[in-house]
C-alpha cells in the first residue's frame, strides 16, 4: 500500500550527509508499508544512470532481504528535462540526449533497465517562489524564453508519444502554456503531478484523460483555498487519482517546513481519504491499481 508516484529519492540521498546508510534506513521504513509502486525522478536527460546507482547502493545497505525485495520490486524510474536556462536554449540537444539515454538504459544490463517507465517531470513552471527552485534566476524569462520553454515541453511530449511512454507533467502557474501544448501534441497519457490548480481547471485535464496526483501541499492550503482544494480532491474520479510525496519538498502537515521524506506519505493518504469520505486503505488500493494501469500495463 501507499504507492508514491514521485519521490525524488536519489536527490534526497545526495542531499544527506549520511548517504546510502540513510537511504537504507528510509527504504526499510517504506518497506514496512509494502508499497506497490514508487517512482524516482530526475532533472536532466542522463541522470537516470546516477540515480539508479544511488538507489542500488541504498538497497545493498539494507539488512533484511525481504525488505530489500519489497523495495526492489516497487521502485521504478522516469527520465526527463526540467526547464532551466541551459535546457531551454539547448533544447534540441537535450531532447536528443534524453532519447539516447532512454534507449541505452532500457537496453543495458542495469538491474533497473526494465524499470524506466515514464518521461518527466517536464512542463511549465512560473512559480518563482517555489521551494524547488529557491534562488533560481528567472530574469531571462522574457516572452521568447517562455515560448522556448513551451517548445521544450512539447518536444518531450512528442518523444513520449513516439516511445509510447506516459508523462509526468509539472505545471505551476502556467495553465495556458500547459494546455496549449497538450492540445497541440495530442498525447494524453500521464499524470499532472503535484496538482496546484483549482477545480475550475480540473475538467480540462480530466476530459483529455489525464491522471491527477496530489502531494503534501494539499494538506496546508490557506483558508481562502481550503474549501476549493477539498472539492478538487473529492471531484477527481477514483480511477484517475494518484498520490506522491515529491520529497524532499512539500512535507505534509504536521511536518510543514521540514525536509520531506517518502515515509511521510501516510499523512497525505489520510488527508485525501478524509476529503473523499473513504479510508486510507481503500484509497491506497485505488492508487495501486491506477499506478498499474498507467505505468505498468
Amino acid at each position: 500500500m501507499y504507492s508514491d508516484i514521485l519521490f525524488n529519492f536519489s536527490q534526497m540521498i545526495e542531499n544527506s550527509a549520511a548517504g546510502p546508510a540513510y537511504g537504507a534506513e528510509t527504504l526499510t521504513q517504506m518497506a514496512a508499508a509494502k508499497p506497490f509502486f514508487a517512482l524516482d525522478s530526475g532533472l536532466v536527460p542522463d541522470d537516470v544512470w546516477r540515480r539508479a546507482d544511488i538507489i542500488n547502493q541504498c538497497l545493498e545497505e539494507m539488512d533484511n532481504e525481504n525488505d530489500r525485495k519489497v523495495m526492489t520490486d516497487a521502485i521504478h524510474f522516469s527520465a526527463g528535462i526540467m526547464g532551466s536556462y541551459d535546457s531551454v536554449y539547448s533544447r534540441y540537444e537535450y531532447i536528443e540526449k534524453l532519447e539516447e539515454t532512454i534507449t541505452a538504459f532500457k537496453e543495458s544490463d542495469n538491474p533497473f533497465a526494465e524499470k524506466l517507465v515514464a518521461i518527466g517531470p517536464c512542463g511549465i513552471d512560473h512559480d518563482w517562489e517555489s521551494v524547488e527552485y529557491e534562488g533560481r534566476d528567472h530574469d531571462y524569462f522574457d516572452a521568447q524564453t517562455v515560448s522556448d520553454e513551451r517548445d521544450l515541453f512539447a518536444l518531450q511530449m512528442t518523444l513520449a508519444k513516439k516511445l509510447n511512454m506516459p508523462v509526468i507533467v509539472h505545471s505551476r502557474k502556467g495553465f495556458k502554456e500547459t494546455s496549449d501544448v497538450l492540445k497541440a501534441v495530442k498525447w494524453n497519457k500521464g499524470v499532472i503531478h503535484g496538482y496546484s490548480y483549482s477545480k475550475s481547471e480540473l475538467d480540462f485535464f480530466l476530459d483529455l484523460g489525464w491522471y491527477i496526483s496530489f502531494n503534501g501541499s494539499v494538506t496546508y492550503s490557506g483558508k481562502q483555498f481550503a474549501q476549493d482544494m477539498a472539492e478538487t480532491v473529492a471531484y477527481v474520479p477514483k480511477d484517475r487519482i494518484l498520490v506522491e510525496t515529491d520529497s524532499p519538498y512539500y512535507a505534509p502537515r504536521p511536518l510543514k517546513n521540514t525536509a520531506n521524506n517518502p515515509v511521510n506519505i501516510n499523512y497525505i493518504y489520510d488527508y485525501l481519504a478524509s476529503k473523499r469520505d473513504t479510508g486510507p486503505s481503500k484509497l491506497s488500493a485505488l492508487v495501486d491499481e491506477n499506478c498499474r494501469r498507467l505505468f505498468l500495463s
